[in-house]
């Protein structure tokens, strides 16, 4: 029998003061990373209108309110839902959602999703499809439902969790190695761990879900769980069950300390519905995980644990805080060849050859998401832009943009965040006013949003244009090169010309017939709609 181990406090003074310190060691490249991980793994909201500008909800929350669900009556199908919705699975304001045409509702992010499902969730998007198949006859809908809520659930296991593990493990490293970079958030994949990972973080999902049912068990098992994803940062070869363990014995006895903590993040996060959530985004985000960095080395540094299941990697638990990169030569699992282009070295030269392709690839990336949010907000396919074929040129544009012009500010991530801010403004706007002044009509009004100019831009936009534009500079283009250079000469000879010919006869076709029409196009009438500031209406049940 397994002796119980004594009491390890955690001195939350001396974890604040580490962790602040880490949080200043490249500040914004903290703050981008939490800012890319939720918007991959869909754990990041934008909104102008109920300040929620990078808020995310973390399982201790969920946990929080399913013991109040549960002791003000709710029921299991309430509680459900809302868990689902918690934990991000998938889930939006559905009440913003409804409200789009009043005056700073709309917004890209705080909308996304809402047609998959009237609760909010993927969950209950399932649900809603099987119903509306076997109950209404609307086999379209259903159908369109049911599809992509089991995408999304694929997403959410394969690419949401294993995302995760990889930020954790980016603030495991960069706590001790200051020059630690943003690649890590692809450690799992990098390392070819991608399987067992999901299954551990799956199941953890599943049994937070069940514990969820019970008054307060739900909240205990969030802290006793909490350690797993870190578990699986330093190794992600472990065994589900050992991670279950080890990281129940880690949290045993100190749950309540890390509650306070989260206590004081959450009157943090209070403070900063004030500011539209600025304060959470450049702030308290990226503290709370470099907290949580700092408590998972303590718990392992002190707590005498039966770790034998665990490749414990003592390179993370150095004192001396070094410059440079952690060096994976020290790790004992070794990426895997195949996946040696997950290897991000920002400060480089990109030939013409390879810019021609990033402006297709991010023309023809952002051509899908238009069409995807359009199928998903308003439950129609339509072909996004004033060009007929699968590319949106202003994406293609602005990536290379910001590519080129702004190499200089590369080592400099706020003012190239900054500079990406501008650029994208500057292109927006012009090509709007230009194309509105050729044609008499608008392919995109941000009439509705908070601070925007003529419709033509808004700040929610630029904020996410912005980092964006980091998160290209950083990750997207090196691997996309990194990919590219698997095409010989003789390749690019034949692709290239091919796409540069098609792309200038869909343009010149496009002057003469631009692509319009519903969805595609915004009429006056939309427009004032989108402006018109209107009461909510109660709904009588």
């Amino acid at each position: 029998m397994r002796k119980r181990q004594s009491v390890i406090t955690l001195k939350l003074g001396k974890i604040a003061k580490e962790s602040w310190s880490a949080f200043r060691s490249k500040f914004f490249l903290n703050v981008l990373v939490v800012f890319l991980a939720g918007v991959i793994v869909g754990g990041y909201s934008l909104t102008t209108k109920n300040a929620t500008i990078g808020s995310t909800a973390d399982v201790v929350n969920v946990g929080t309110q399913a013991v109040y669900d549960r002791a003000t009556g709710k029921s299991n199908a309430d509680v459900l839902e809302n868990l689902i919705n918690g934990l991000q699975l998938v889930s939006v304001d559905t009440r913003l959602a409804s409200t789009t045409a009043q005056k700073y509702t709309r917004g890209v992010v705080s909308v996304f999703v809402n047609q998959i499902t009237s609760s909010g969730s993927v969950g209950f998007g399932v649900l809603n499809g099987i119903n509306t198949l076997v109950f209404q006859g609307n086999v379209k809908h259903s159908v369109v439902i049911f599809g992509l809520a089991v995408l999304l659930l694929l997403v959410n296991i394969y690419v949401r969790n294993v995302i995760l593990v990889g930020k954790c493990r980016y603030f495991l490293e960069h706590r001790r190695y200051s020059d630690t970079k943003m690649d890590k958030l692809l450690f799992i994949y990098k390392h070819g761990m991608t399987k067992n990972v999901a299954k551990v973080m799956f199941i953890k999902y599943i049994k937070q879900l069940l514990w969820n049912f019970t008054l307060f068990g739900g909240l205990i098992k969030s802290y006793e769980y909490s350690m797993i994803p870190y578990i699986l940062a330093e190794d992600p070869t472990i065994e589900w069950k050992e991670a279950f363990r080890i990281s129940k014995e880690l949290t045993r006895g100190e749950k309540k300390r890390i509650f306070a903590m989260d206590l004081v993040y959450f009157v943090g996060f209070i403070v900063s519905s004030f500011t539209y959530n600025l304060l959470s985004v450049f702030l308290f985000n990226p503290l709370k995980q470099c907290a949580y960095a700092e408590i998972y080395i303590t718990l392992r540094g002190t707590k005498s644990i039966a770790d034998e299941a665990i490749n414990r990697d003592d390179y993370l638990y150095t004192s001396a805080v070094a410059d440079g990169v952690y060096n994976e030569e020290h790790y004992t699992l070794k990426p895997l060849s195949k996946r040696s282009w997950i290897n991000i070295d920002y400060d480089r030269n990109y030939s013409v050859s390879t810019m021609i392709l990033f402006f297709f690839t991010f023309a023809f990336v952002g051509w899908c998401w238009e069409v995807f949010y359009k199928l998903l907000n308003e439950g129609i396919i339509v072909n996004r832009g004033m060009l007929n074929g699968p590319w949106l040129p202003i994406y293609g544009f602005g990536g290379v943009i910001i590519i080129m012009l702004l190499k200089p500010l590369r080592h400099k991530p706020f003012i190239l965040f900054l500079g990406a801010f501008v650029a994208c403004g500057i292109l927006e706007y012009g090509t709007s006013w230009a194309m509105e002044m050729m044609f008499d009509t608008k392919w995109w009004d941000y009439a509705g949003y908070f601070l925007n100019i003529n419709g033509r831009v808004c700040l929610e936009g630029l904020f996410v244009f912005g980092l964006a534009g980091v998160g290209f500079t950083y990750i997207f283009a090196p691997l996309l090169d990194n990919l590219y250079a698997h095409l010989n000469k003789e390749k690019r000879k034949v692709i290239i010309p091919v796409l540069l010919t098609v792309f200038a006869v869909d343009f010149g076709w496009s002057l003469v017939h631009p692509n319009t029409g519903v969805g595609i196009t915004y009429t006056e009438e939309e427009i004032a709609a989108a402006t018109a500031v209107t009461e909510p209406t109660e709904v009588v049940s």
